[in-house]
C-alpha cells in the first residue's frame, strides 16, 4: 500500500500516545499544542533583541530617559542575564516567579519588576513573539499603605537655612512650598516662574503626568525665591545634583530622608493650614478627586505647626511673618 503509514511513524505514535495516556491528552492535542506554543514561535527573535526593540522604540515615541533608564537596568541586566539567549515564548511561569518575587527584595520593589516584566510581554504579544501575557499570572505581593513621610518644621526651616551654600535653594523652596515632584524640578527652568504673577507653570514636556498644570504661590515663597531667582536657566544645576543634595541634607540634620519628603511635606502643611482639600490637589495636580489626601495627609500635622511651617521665611523675615500671622 503506497498510502500505508510507515512502521517508524506508527512506532513513536504508540510512544508517544502511551506517554499521553495517564494524563488523558490525545496525540492530536499535544501536536497541536506543540505547533501553536512552539513552533510558531521559534523564529521568535532572543529576549534580548526584543528587550533592545522595545527601548529603541520607547525612546523614539518620547519615553522620559528616566522611564528607559529604569527598564533597561532590570530587563536589560537581571532578566537579560537568565533569559537573553533564549525565546520569550520559552520562558515558564516559575522561572518568571524566580527572578520578580525574590524575597530578599522590597513589596514595592518586586511589583515594579512584574510590571515591568508585563510590560515588555505585552510587547512582544503586540509583534506576534508570543502568544499570551504570561506575567499577568504573577500573584502581585500586597503593598502595606504607609503614611507618607515629611519634614517637621524644625527639619524644613534647617533644610531651608543651608540649601544656598549648596545651590538647592530653588529646589528646597518650591519644593516645599509649591509641592512640585522632584523630578519635574530637575527640568524646571526659571522661565516657567513667573515671579510677577506668582505662578510657576509645569509644562506637559515636563510634568509626570504629561499634562500642563499652573500653580499660583503666595509671600511664603516669594520670599525664599527673592534670594534666588534668576530670568533663564534651568533652576536646578543638574551637574552634581546628588552629592550637593546628600551633603545639604548632612548640613542640616536630617538622617532619615522620607520618600518625596518634599511634596509630602507641602501636601500635609496645605491641607492642615487651608482646610481646602480640592484646592490643595488642584495645586498637587491630582485629577482623581481628594481620595488620596483624605486618606494620606488629611490629620497628619496639626494646624498649628501648619501655621509655623508657612510662617518660615528668610534670616530676619521669620519673626516678623510670625508676629504678622499671629495678629
Amino acid at each position: 500500500m503506497t498510502n500505508a503509514v510507515p512502521w517508524e511513524i506508527r512506532r513513536e505514535a504508540a510512544i508517544c500516545a502511551a506517554k499521553l495516556s495517564p494524563y488523558r491528552a490525545k496525540l492530536t492535542e499535544a501536536v497541536d499544542y506543540y505547533v501553536q506554543q512552539v513552533l510558531q514561535y521559534r523564529t521568535s527573535p532572543s529576549v534580548s533583541d526584543v528587550i533592545k526593540r522595545m527601548l529603541d522604540e520607547l525612546k523614539a515615541g518620547g519615553r522620559r530617559e528616566t522611564a528607559i533608564r529604569t527598564l533597561r537596568c532590570f530587563l536589560g541586566g537581571a532578566f537579560t542575564l537568565q533569559f537573553g539567549e533564549r525565546q520569550l515564548s520559552t520562558v515558564a511561569l516559575d522561572e518568571l516567579n524566580v527572578i520578580c518575587l525574590v524575597p530578599d527584595l522590597q513589596p514595592r520593589t518586586r511589583l515594579n519588576r512584574i510590571r515591568m516584566v508585563s510590560q515588555l510581554y505585552n510587547y512582544a504579544v503586540k509583534h506576534g513573539w508570543v502568544s499570551g501575557n504570561l506575567a499577568e499570572r504573577i500573584v502581585r505581593p500586597i503593598l502595606e499603605k504607609k503614611e507618607p513621610g515629611y519634614l517637621d518644621v524644625d527639619a524644613a526651616r534647617r533644610f531651608l537655612e543651608h540649601a544656598d551654600e549648596f545651590g538647592l535653594l530653588p529646589y528646597a523652596a518650591i519644593g516645599l512650598f509649591a509641592g512640585v515632584r522632584s523630578a519635574e524640578l530637575l527640568r524646571l527652568d526659571w522661565s516657567a516662574v513667573n515671579l510677577i504673577d506668582r505662578e510657576i507653570t509645569i509644562g506637559s514636556e515636563i510634568a509626570k503626568t504629561r499634562s500642563r498644570r499652573v500653580i499660583p504661590y503666595g509671600d511664603d515663597l516669594a520670599a525664599w525665591l527673592k534670594r534666588c531667582a534668576r530670568c533663564s536657566g534651568p533652576v536646578v544645576n543638574p551637574n552634581n545634583f546628588e552629592g550637593n543634595f546628600g551633603r545639604l541634607k548632612r548640613a542640616a540634620g536630617i538622617k532619615n530622608w522620607p520618600q518625596n519628603a518634599l511634596r509630602h511635606s507641602f501636601a500635609s502643611y496645605h491641607v492642615a493650614q487651608y482646610r481646602d482639600p480640592v484646592r490643595t490637589a488642584y495645586l498637587l495636580g491630582h485629577r482623581g478627586g481628594t481620595d488620596m489626601l483624605d486618606s494620606h495627609y488629611r490629620g497628619l500635622v496639626s494646624s498649628a505647626k501648619a501655621k509655623e511651617f508657612w510662617a518660615l521665611r528668610p534670616s530676619g523675615q521669620m519673626v516678623q511673618a510670625a508676629l504678622r500671622d499671629a495678629a
